[in-house]
C-alpha cells in the first residue's frame, strides 16, 4: 500500500468511522498470531464477539443454543455466494427461532443477532489490514466493518494520484470476492458471505454496490441524510459525505435492515441496495405521514426521473412502514393503470414481503379488502375504483359505502394519469381519509404543482440529477432525413411523393380514410426508405458494441409495414409487439399473441451472442416500464408529448457495461415542436432530458486536445518519442485517463462526419497507447477497453503500419530478445525495452522466490542509477544483467548443491538468518547448518503438500509450520522473530511450489 492510499485515503475513513462512534483495531492484533480472536487467517466472523453480542442481546438464551446459533452462521451450509449472503441476510433481519423453555414449556424462542431499533446495544468495530486466507492466495482489505463480530462491509482505497483509482478498487472487490472468474478461485469468497455493502474509493470519489454489482452499478452517495452536506464541514469530499450518510451507525443498519432486497433478473439473483434519493425520500415519506396535520398534508409527490428506481422506492416504502411502530398496523393499497407495472409491483411485494399481497382481482374483491380490518397489503389498478352499479344496474351504489379509516394509505403510480379522472373521484370517496402518495418519473407539469390531486413535492430526483450520478445515461438527440419528416413541409407535397402511383380518385379515399398525415407516416416507400436508413445507423453506431432497438410508430398497420420492409431488406431480426383486440384484421394477429410477445420480450433483453432478436417495432406498447438495459437506440417515427415523451426516450437511459449514452434517432421531426412538446413543464425539471448529438462535438474537440498536450512539440508520428515521454509512471497515468476519454467521446460521436478531423490522430494515439503498454508492460494501457468502433479503426490502423496488435511484449528470456530488442533504431529505445522487460520479469516471478527477485531488482535500480542517460553504456549493462538472470539460479544451485526447486527456501532462510545477525554473509559453517535444514525440511513440507486438500486443512498446516519451528531451534535458530518469518514464508512458498 502507497503512502498517499494511507495518508490521503484510507487513515481519513477510519478516524471518520471512529467519530462516529466505530471501535478501531489494526487487522494484526484481530489475527494469529497476535490474536486469539481468531484460530486461523481463514475464519472471518469474530467468533467471541459474535457470541458475546448475542448472550447480551439474548440475556434468556442457554449455552447449547447460543453454541448452535453462533455455528449455524459461522458453518454455513455449501452454496452460492449468493444464496449464503442471502441467507445471512435473512437470519439478521427476519430473525431465527432455537426451541428453549423460559418457564412455560419448551417453544421457539426469537433470537436477535443484531439489534435494530437500539443501534447503542450493538459492537462496532472498524479495522484495516485484515489478512484473509482463501483457497489459492490471502487477500488484504483496505478496511472491514465488523457490527457484533460478523463482516458486514468492505471498504477498498486507491490513491487518488494513480489512473482509473475507482475501476481498480472496484476490480479489486470484485477479486476479492471471486465475482471475476469464480472457477480461478482468487479471492476468499466466505468474508463476503456476510457482506452488505461493497465500497470502492479514492477520496474525491466513492462509490457503494453490493455482492452482485457489476461496475456500471457502483454510484455515489450524494446526501448524508439525515444531515446537509453543508454540516460535514467546508468541500467534503464524496468519500466524506458516504461514510456519514452510509456508515452512520443508525443509518448503517437501517439500510441493511429495511434497504435491501434480492430479486431475480436475467436469470440470476441480483442484490439491490438503496440508492441515496431512494432513502432520503422513504424518510421523508413516512416523516410526514407522521406528523401531517391532515389528510393533503400527509400525502404528496415523489419525482424521480425514469430509470431511478421508482418501483423499488414504492418497496422499500412499504418495508419501512411495516417496521415503524405508528404504522405497521396501516392498510397499504397500490394503485397503477398499467396492468404490466401491476404485475411487476405485485410480484415484487410478494418476493420481499413478509406478508401475504393481496391482488384485487375485480371490483368487488377490491372493495371487500378496502373495507377489511387487517392491515393488508393490496395491489389494484385504477379502473377498478369505480361504481359498480355502473357495470351491473342490478346491484346498488349504496353497497360501495366509503371506508373512512384513516389508517390506509393509497401509493399511486404516476400522479398525472387516470387518477385525475372519474376514477379518481371515486377514489376520494372510497377512502375519504386516507393520505396519498404519489410516485412519478416525469415532473409535474406547471400548473398542477400548486393545484394537484396529491399536494407539494416531498422529494425529487431530475433528470440531470440521475445523468451525473450515473444512475442512467444522456440521451442524444439526432435528426435523421428531412425528406422523410411529416412537419414542417407541405403535407400535400409529400402525400403526392408517396402516392404517385395512386389515381385521383384513390388519393381521396386515402385521405378521407386516414387523413393525410396519417398516410404519410404508414406509406411503405417512406417506410422502406427509413428502414434502409435505420439499419445502416444501426450496424454502424449500436451493434458494434452488442446494443439493441427500438422502433416506435404512429399505428400498428406502421408497425407491421415496418416488421415488412426490414425483412425485404434482410436487416437484423425484428419483432412487432402491438396490443391485440377481436376485432384486429388478419394481418394484425401475427402480433399480438401475449404469450408470443413475452417470449419475444425476454429474447430482446438477452445479448446479441444470446438471442439474434435486434429490433422491438411498437406503437404505444413497451413504451412506459419497459426496462431493457440492453436497448440503446430508439428510432422514433410519430408524435409524443409531455408526459408520453419523456417516458418513451428513457427506455434508453438504462445503464449497462460500455453503454455510453442512449440515442434518440428522429424521422417524424421532433425537433420542429420540441418546445412546444415540454413546455407544459419548467426548464429546470427537463433540462437535459434530451442533448443534441452535435453538443457532443465541442466536447470531443477538448478531449482531443487534451491527449495532444502530452506530446507538445512532437509529431505524433514521432510514435517512439512520444512513447519514451511516457516513461514517467505519473505521465502514463494521466495519458491513459485522457486518451480513454477521448475514445469514450469518439465512440459518442462516430460515425457522425465532425468526428472524421479527429481520426488521425486517434489512429496514431493509438498506436502510441499500444505501444507504450508494450514497452512499460502496463495492462492499463489498453486500447481493448475502448468501444468497438474506435478499437477497430486503432486496430487497422496498427495493422496498415505493420504492428500486430496480438502479439505480446518481448519475452525476456525469448531465444531471439536481442534480435528483438536490436530491430529497434537507438540505444535509448533498447535500453528501456530491456529495462522494463527485466521489470516485468521480475514482478512476474516475484513470489516464486521473493528474496531472489528483490534482490534482482536492486541490482537493476543501481544500473539505472550509474547509467542514467549513458544510453550504451546502459543499453551494454542492461544486457549483461539479463544474461546473468538466464544461468545465474542453476549457477546458485549447482555451487549449493541443492536442486533448483529447494533453492527459493534456501535463499529465504540464508537471507532471514544474515537478517537476524545483522550480517550480510553467513560463514561457511552456518551457511552449511542453513544447507542442511533445507535438505531436512523441504522434502518434509512437499510430502505433507501433497495430502488432499492440505491447504484448507488448519491443524495439518499449523503441524507443518511446528515441525519447522522444532528443526530451527534443535540447530539453534531460536529467535522467535526468525521462527515466525520462516514457518510463515515457507508455507506462502509452499502454496505457489507444491499446491
Amino acid at each position: 500500500m502507497s503512502n498517499e492510499e494511507f495518508d490521503q485515503v484510507e487513515h481519513p475513513a477510519l478516524e471518520q468511522l471512529q467519530s462516529l462512534g466505530w471501535e478501531y483495531l489494526p487487522g494484526d492484533q484481530l489475527s494469529p498470531p497476535h490474536s486469539t480472536q481468531r484460530k486461523s487467517l481463514k475464519e472471518v466472523v469474530l467468533e467471541s464477539r459474535l457470541s458475546d453480542s448475542i448472550q447480551r442481546l439474548n440475556p434468556w438464551i442457554n449455552q447449547d443454543n447460543l453454541r448452535k446459533v453462533c455455528r449455524d452462521l459461522i458453518q454455513l451450509p455449501t452454496s452460492t455466494l449468493t444464496e449464503a449472503n442471502q441467507q445471512v441476510w435473512q437470519t439478521m433481519v427476519q430473525l431465527i427461532s432455537v426451541e428453549q423453555d423460559l418457564g412455560k414449556g419448551r417453544k421457539g424462542q426469537t433470537v436477535k443477532i443484531i439489534d435494530f431499533d437500539q443501534p447503542d446495544n450493538n459492537q462496532f468495530l472498524c479495522t484495516n489490514q485484515f489478512k484473509v486466507e482463501g483457497i489459492n492466495q490471502n487477500i488484504i482489505p483496505d478496511i472491514i466493518l465488523f457490527v457484533n463480530g460478523l463482516p458486514l462491509a468492505v471498504i477498498e482505497c486507491k490513491s487518488p494520484y494513480t489512473t482509473n483509482p475507482m475501476q481498480s478498487g472496484i476490480n479489486q472487490l470484485l477479486r476479492y470476492a471471486n465475482r471475476r472468474d469464480p472457477a480461478d478461485h482468487e479471492g476468499a469468497e466466505k468474508l463476503f458471505h456476510y457482506n452488505q455493502m461493497m465500497i470502492s474509493t479514492h477520496r474525491d470519489k466513492a462509490r457503494v454496490g453490493t455482492i452482485s454489482s457489476r461496475l456500471e452499478h457502483y454510484l455515489e452517495w450524494k446526501d448524508p441524510y439525515p444531515l446537509q452536506v453543508s454540516q460535514l464541514g467546508d468541500n467534503p469530499n464524496s468519500q466524506q459525505v458516504l461514510i456519514a450518510g452510509m456508515l452512520e451507525q443508525n443509518n448503517f443498519l437501517d439500510l441493511i435492515r429495511n434497504f435491501i432486497v434480492f430479486e431475480p433478473e436475467e436469470g440470476r439473483v441480483i442484490k439491490k441496495l438503496a440508492r441515496y434519493q431512494q432513502f432520503r425520500s422513504v424518510h421523508k415519506t413516512v416523516h410526514r405521514l407522521k406528523t401531517g396535520p391532515d389528510r393533503k398534508q400527509k400525502g404528496g409527490i415523489i419525482w424521480h426521473t425514469q430509470g431511478s428506481g421508482k418501483s423499488l422506492s414504492m418497496v422499500f416504502l412499504t418495508i419501512k412502514i411495516r417496521r415503524d411502530p405508528d404504522l405497521r398496523d396501516y392498510k397499504l393499497v397500490f394503485i397503477t393503470d398499467r396492468r404490466q407495472l401491476h404485475q411487476q409491483l405485485t410480484a415484487t411485494f410478494g418476493r420481499v414481503q413478509e406478508e401475504t399481497v393481496y391482488d384485487a382481482k375485480s371490483i368487488r374483491d377490491l372493495h371487500q379488502l378496502l373495507h377489511s380490518t387487517t392491515p393488508d397489503l393490496i395491489t389494484a389498478t385504477v379502473q377498478k375504483f369505480q361504481d359498480r352499479s355502473l357495470l351491473d344496474p342490478n346491484q346498488p351504489a349504496s353497497d360501495f359505502r366509503p371506508n373512512p379509516s384513516s389508517k390506509i394509505v393509497i401509493l399511486c403510480d404516476e400522479a398525472h394519469r387516470t387518477q385525475y379522472g372519474t376514477l379518481g373521484a371515486f377514489m376520494n370517496q372510497v377512502l375519504p381519509n386516507a393520505p396519498k402518495i404519489a410516485f412519478t418519473g416525469t415532473p409535474l407539469i406547471t400548473t398542477d404543482k400548486t393545484r394537484n390531486e396529491f399536494g407539494t413535492y416531498i422529494d425529487t430526483y431530475t433528470i440531470e440529477q440521475s445523468v451525473a450520478d450515473g444512475a442512467t445515461v444522456q440521451i442524444l438527440y439526432e435528426g435523421r432525413q428531412p425528406q422523410t419528416k411529416v412537419t414542417g413541409d407541405s403535407l400535400d407535397q409529400l402525400f403526392n411523393q408517396y402516392f404517385a402511383g395512386y389515381t385521383n380518385t384513390d388519393k381521396e379515399r386515402v385521405k378521407k380514410r386516414y387523413g393525410t398525415q396519417q398516410a404519410i407516416l404508414e406509406a411503405p416507400d417512406r417506410i422502406k426508405q427509413i428502414c434502409q436508413d435505420i439499419v445502416q445507423h444501426y450496424r454502424s453506431v449500436v451493434q458494434p458494441n452488442g446494443f439493441k432497438a427500438m422502433i416506435v410508430t404512429t399505428s400498428r398497420r406502421a408497425a407491421v409495414t415496418y416488421k415488412e420492409m426490414m425483412d425485404q431488406i434482410d436487416a437484423p431480426e425484428s419483432a412487432v409487439i402491438v396490443s391485440g383486440d377481436h376485432n384486429d384484421e388478419k394481418y394484425l394477429l401475427p402480433h399480438t399473441d401475449p404469450q408470443k410477445q413475452k417470449q419475444q420480450i425476454e429474447q430482446f433483453k438477452q445479448p446479441l451472442t444470446e438471442s439474434a432478436l435486434s429490433f422491438v417495432i411498437v406503437k404505444d406498447m413497451l413504451l412506459t416500464g419497459f426496462d431493457a438495459p440492453i436497448c440503446q437506440v430508439m428510432y422514433l417515427d410519430r408524435k409524443l408529448m409531455d408526459h408520453n415523451l419523456l417516458q418513451a426516450i428513457a427506455r434508453v437511459n438504462r445503464t449497462r457495461n460500455r453503454k455510453s449514452c442512449g440515442y434518440i434517432v428522429d424521422y417524424y421531426g421532433l425537433s420542429d415542436y420540441l418546445t412546444e412538446a415540454l413546455e407544459v413543464f419548467t426548464s429546470e425539471d427537463v433540462k437535459g432530458a434530451l442533448l443534441s448529438i452535435e453538443d457532443e462535438i465541442p466536447k470531443l474537440k477538448a478531449r482531443h486536445t487534451r491527449c495532444l498536450q502530452h506530446f507538445e512539440g512532437l509529431d505524433l508520428n514521432q510514435t517512439e518519442d512520444c512513447i519514451y515521454l511516457l516513461k514517467d509512471e505519473g505521465k502514463r497515468q494521466q495519458f491513459e485517463i485522457d486518451f480513454k476519454n477521448f475514445c469514450r467521446q469518439m465512440e459518442i460521436v462516430l460515425p457522425h462526419p465532425a468526428a472524421n478531423r479527429f481520426l488521425p490522430d486517434l489512429r496514431l494515439l493509438g498506436k502510441i497507447c499500444h505501444g507504450a503498454k508494450n514497452r512499460y508492460r502496463d495492462p492499463q494501457l489498453d486500447i481493448a477497453a475502448a468501444g468497438e468502433k474506435v478499437k477497430k479503426l486503432i486496430q487497422q490502423h496498427l495493422e496498415t503500419t505493420g504492428v500486430d496488435p496480438k502479439i505480446p511484449p518481448i519475452d525476456l528470456l525469448a531465444k531471439d530478445f536481442k534480435q528483438q530488442v536490436d530491430a529497434h533504431k537507438t540505444s535509448r529505445i533498447r535500453a528501456s525495452e530491456i529495462e522494463y522487460a527485466i521489470r516485468d520479469h521480475i514482478s512476474v516471478n516475484l513470489e516464486q522466490d521473493p528474496v531472489y527477485y528483490q534482490s534482482l531488482s536492486q541490482r537493476l535500480e543501481e544500473i539505472l542509477q550509474h547509467h542514467r542517460d549513458k544510453w550504451d553504456l546502459l543499453e551494454q549493462k542492461l544486457m549483461e544483467l539479463r544474461q546473468e538472470m538466464e544461468t545465474e539460479r542453476e549457477d546458485a544451485a549447482t555451487q549449493v548443491g541443492l536442486p533448483a526447486i529447494q533453492m527459493p527456501f534456501y535463499n529465504t532462510l540464508y537471507h532471514s538468518v544474515a537478517t537476524s545477525i545483522d550480517q550480510p554473509q553467513l560463514d561457511d559453517q552456518t551457511q552449511q547448518q542453513v544447507i542442511d535444514l533445507i535438505q531436512e525440511l523441504v522434502p518434509m513440507i512437499q510430502t505433507a503438500c501433497s495430502t488432499v486438500d492440505f491447504f484448507n486443512k488448519d491443524n495439518e498446516i499449523k503441524r507443518v509450520q511446528r515441525d519447522i519451528g522444532r528443526s530451527l531451534k534443535i540447530n539453534g535458530f531460536r529467535d522467535p522473530k526468525l521462527i515466525t518469518t520462516v514457518t510463515t514464508e515457507f508455507i506462502e512458498l509452499a502454496k505457489v511450489k507444491f499446491s
